[in-house]
């Protein structure tokens, strides 16, 4: 049941948790690449960080959810989160084009990790597979590769542990989340 051609933008992240910056990107790249489908691609937390996992694992799918009913576009791929353990992207796409064989895949990344692209497992196969959207971070401009997307979008300087921190300074992080959001993270008491 697969539509011929139909194109599919993933965008990763450990979202923990999920804020405007990351709305702000994936809503540039939405309606800059208008695709078929976009999937948010919460990952799995790797075992060197010391968090509750399945309890943390359900929140940032939760928060995830809840970005979607803000942006009023996207869904959740849960092939990291389902795989668990260390996830590399290139397992991910594989998993992917098994159930989209013929579709158009792109891979949201910041331009830190273009930069770091060489490091990555199986990088060769993996620009075969997909095509790697860039979105600018920490710089106003970028060159990418020609094969490669840019997208650039206003820079907002939001990090998910920036906003655990002022939680946990009983900081107000209203507008660095959306209001939805921030109403979650009140009523489960989270990263407090």
């Amino acid at each position: 049941m697969t539509h011929q051609q139909e194109s599919i933008v993933l965008y990763g992240g450990q979202f923990n948790p999920i804020h405007t910056a990351h709305l702000m990107v994936a809503s540039e790249v939405y309606h800059t690449l208008q695709p078929d489908r976009f999937f948010f691609l919460p990952s799995y937390m790797s075992p060197l960080k010391s968090h509750k996992d399945a309890l943390d694992t359900k929140h940032r799918v939760a928060m995830v959810k809840l970005a979607i009913e803000t942006l009023g576009f996207g869904e959740i791929c849960y092939l990291d989160l389902e795989r668990k353990g260390q996830s590399y992207t290139y397992d991910t796409i594989c998993s992917l084009r098994e159930s989209y064989p013929d579709s158009t895949i792109y891979f949201v990344i910041g331009t830190d990790q273009y930069e770091q692209l060489d490091k990555w497992y199986h990088i060769e196969d993996l620009k075969s597979l997909v095509t790697f959207v860039v979105v600018n971070r920490g710089t106003a401009q970028q060159e990418v590769e020609p094969s490669m997307v840019s997208v650039t979008i206003p820079r907002i300087d939001i990090s998910s542990t920036m906003i655990r921190q002022r939680i946990q300074e009983r900081h107000n992080i209203q507008v660095l989340v959306p209001p939805l959001i921030q109403q979650y993270i009140a009523e489960e008491n989270l990263y407090e």
